[in-house]
C-alpha cells in the first residue's frame, strides 16, 4: 500500500521497457541474468529453454485490456487481446484520467501521452467541485486536483473522450508492435480450460486461442470472472445478485451546449433532495451530464427519459433543466448503477487466470479513478510478468500481483461508496444551509484532499510543474477553439434549418 500523499517511484522503466539484450533479476539474493533475443523475452519451462516468449491472452479489448497490450509489448512479452465487438466505434462520452493514470502512461510511453494530450481537456486551472442543487451556488470545491499535481510535480488530470483515448491506444499499439495480429475483433470468449500446457481460450465460434496466461479484461459482466468465480450473468435479476445496487439509476447525456462556465469547470455535482446531477465540459462544445435518481431496484426502463427527468429536476437550479431540455431524447442513456464489493475472499486469480480493471474492482464513477486503476493494474503484473524466468512461476506469480493490488483498490472502491453515501447524507441537511457551511465547510475540504491525495500517491514519474503549466495552456486553446467553432457551425446549422 502507498501512504497518502507518497510519490510512488519505480525503475519499471528502465528496466521492463527498454529493449535490451540481458535483464538483470535479483532473487534470494542471487543475481542472475535473463536472455532476451531481440526485443522478446524468453524464458525457461521447467524442462528446458522455450522457444517462445511468455504468451499472455487478453480477454477484452477495452482501455484496461489494450494498455496492458502495450505494456506488454514493450516488455517483450507476446499478446494477443480477444474483443467480442467486429468494430470500434465512436461511442461514450468523456471520461477522467487523473493523475495516477496519466503518470503511468508517461512511464509507458511518452509518445502515447502526447497523443493523448493532443485529443484531451486539462483539469489544471479549472475548478470541480459540489454546488448547490436549488440555487447552483458551490458549496465545496475539490481544490486539490490541481493543487496536488503542483505542489508534488506530478502529472495533471485530464479529462478524455472514452472513444478517442481507445483510438490513442490503438495507435499506438500499431506504432510498437511488428504485427498487425494482435487485436482480433469478433473474437468473444466463451470459456477457459487450464492444463499443464497453459491456458486454452474457446470462443463462441468453438476455436481455440492458447497461451501462457488468461487476463480477463471484459468489465464488469466479464466472462472470464463469471468461470473463475461461478458467478451467472445471463439475467438482470443474475447481475444484482452477484453486484452491489448503488440506490441509483443513472440516465446520461452528451448535448452541444455552452454556458458560462464552460471553460472554467472541471466537473461539477449539483446535489438536491434524494438526487444529485453531474456536469463536465467535453470537447468540441458538448457537455456530458449524469442524472444519478433515487431509484428501487428493478424497476424496469422509464419510456420517456426526458420527460421524467424534467419533473424530477423541475425545482432544480436552471442550468440542469436546460441541459436537459437541450438533449435529445433517443440520445439518453439510462442504466442501474451497481459496484462490486472489494474481492477480499476471493482472489483474482487462478492458476494462470486472472483478472484486470473493472473485472474485479469495478468503482463508483464519481471517484474517477476506473480507468487510472486499470492502467496501474496493467503496469504493476506486467513488472510481475517480466521478472519470471520459467512458466512454472505463473501461478505464483498472478498471486503476487492480487497480493500487491488488492488494498490499493479495495481502498479506491470503499472511498467511491463513501462519496455516494455522504452525498446521501448531505442532502436532507441542505434545508439547513447554514448548519452545512459552519459544520462541513471547514472539514470537507480537508477530507477531499486526503482522498485525493492516496488516489494520486501511485505514480511512477514526476513532471515539471512549469512544463505541465505550458501543456495545458496549449491544451486548454485547443479547447476553447474547438468549442468555439462548433457552437457556430450548431448556429448556422439551426438557422438553416
Amino acid at each position: 500500500m502507498y501512504p497518502p500523499g507518497a510519490l510512488v517511484k519505480h525503475n519499471f522503466q528502465a528496466r521492463v521497457f527498454s529493449r535490451t539484450v540481458y535483464r538483470t533479476s535479483r532473487k534470494n539474493g542471487e543475481v542472475k541474468q535473463v536472455k532476451r533475443r531481440g526485443s522478446k523475452h524468453y524464458v525457461s519451462t521447467s524442462v528446458g529453454v522455450s522457444d517462445e516468449p511468455i504468451h499472455v491472452v487478453v480477454a477484452g479489448g477495452g482501455l484496461g485490456g489494450l494498455f496492458l497490450a502495450i505494456c506488454l509489448i514493450r516488455a517483450g512479452l507476446r499478446v494477443t487481446v480477444l474483443e467480442k465487438t467486429n468494430e470500434y466505434k465512436p461511442l461514450g462520452g468523456p471520461i477522467q484520467l487523473a493523475s495516477n493514470g496519466v503518470g503511468v502512461v508517461q512511464a509507458v510511453s511518452e509518445q502515447l501521452l502526447q497523443h493523448i494530450q493532443s485529443v484531451s481537456r486539462p483539469f489544471w486551472s479549472t475548478t470541480s467541485g459540489i454546488k448547490d442543487g436549488m440555487t447552483g451556488e458551490w458549496m465545496f470545491t475539490f481544490d486539490a486536483i490541481t493543487q496536488i499535481p503542483e505542489q508534488d510535480d506530478l502529472p495533471f488530470s485530464l479529462c478524455v473522450d472514452r472513444c478517442d483515448l481507445q483510438r490513442a491506444l490503438l495507435d499506438e499499439i500499431d506504432r510498437i508492435s511488428d504485427t498487425n495480429q494482435i487485436v482480433r475483433l469478433g473474437a468473444c470468449v466463451d470459456s477457459f480450460a487450464q492444463s499443464n500446457d497453459g491456458v486454452s481460450v474457446i470462443l463462441t465460434t468453438g476455436e481455440r486461442v492458447t497461451g501462457d496466461v488468461l487476463v480477463g479484461a471484459d468489465g464488469i459482466w466479464s466472462k472470464v470472472r463469471s468461470q473463475l468465480f461461478d458467478e451467472p450473468y445471463s439475467s438482470i435479476a443474475d447481475r444484482f445478485s452477484v453486484a452491489s445496487y448503488t440506490g441509483f439509476k443513472l440516465f446520461s447525456g452528451l448535448p452541444l451546449y455552452s454556458f458560462s462556465e464552460y471553460f472554467d469547470i472541471g466537473y461539477s455535482a449539483f446535489i438536491g433532495p434524494d438526487h444529485y446531477f453531474v456536469v463536465c465540459p467535453d470537447r468540441f462544445g458538448r457537455t456530458q451530464w449524469y442524472a444519478f435518481v433515487k431509484s428501487d431496484p428493478l424497476t424496469g426502463d422509464v419510456q420517456s427519459s426526458k420527460e421524467f427527468l424534467i419533473d424530477i429536476f423541475r425545482d432544480w437550479a436552471p442550468e440542469i433543466r436546460n441541459l436537459i431540455e437541450s438533449t435529445d431524447e433517443e440520445e439518453m442513456v439510462q442504466r442501474y448503477l451497481l459496484d462490486r464489493k472489494p474481492s477480499i475472499e476471493k482472489g483474482w486469480s487462478t492458476g494462470c487466470v486472472t483478472l484486470l480493471g473493472d473485472s474485479c474492482h469495478a468503482t463508483m464513477p464519481n471517484i474517477g479513478q476506473g480507468t487510472g486503476l486499470a492502467f496501474e493494474d496493467a503496469f504493476v503484473l506486467t513488472e510481475l510478468l517480466s521478472q519470471v524466468d520459467c512458466r512454472s512461476q505463473l501461478p505464483g506469480t498472478l498471486q503476487e500481483y492480487y497480493k500487491k493490488r488488492i488494498l490499493r483498490t479495495a481502498t479506491v472502491q470503499g472511498l467511491g461508496r463513501i462519496n455516494s453515501e455522504a452525498i446521501k447524507l448531505l442532502t436532507p441537511l441542505l434545508p439547513v444551509r447554514s448548519l452545512v457551511d459552519f459544520v462541513l465547510t471547514p472539514v470537507l475540504p480537508l477530507v477531499f484532499n486526503l482522498q485525493f491525495q492516496y488516489c494520486y500517491s501511485f505514480c511512477p514519474v514526476g513532471t515539471d510543474r512549469n512544463v505541465s503549466k505550458i501543456t495545458a495552456e496549449t491544451m486548454r486553446r485547443r479547447h476553447e477553439k474547438e468549442s468555439r467553432d462548433a457552437w457556430t457551425r450548431g448556429q448556422n446549422s439551426s438557422k438553416a434549418l
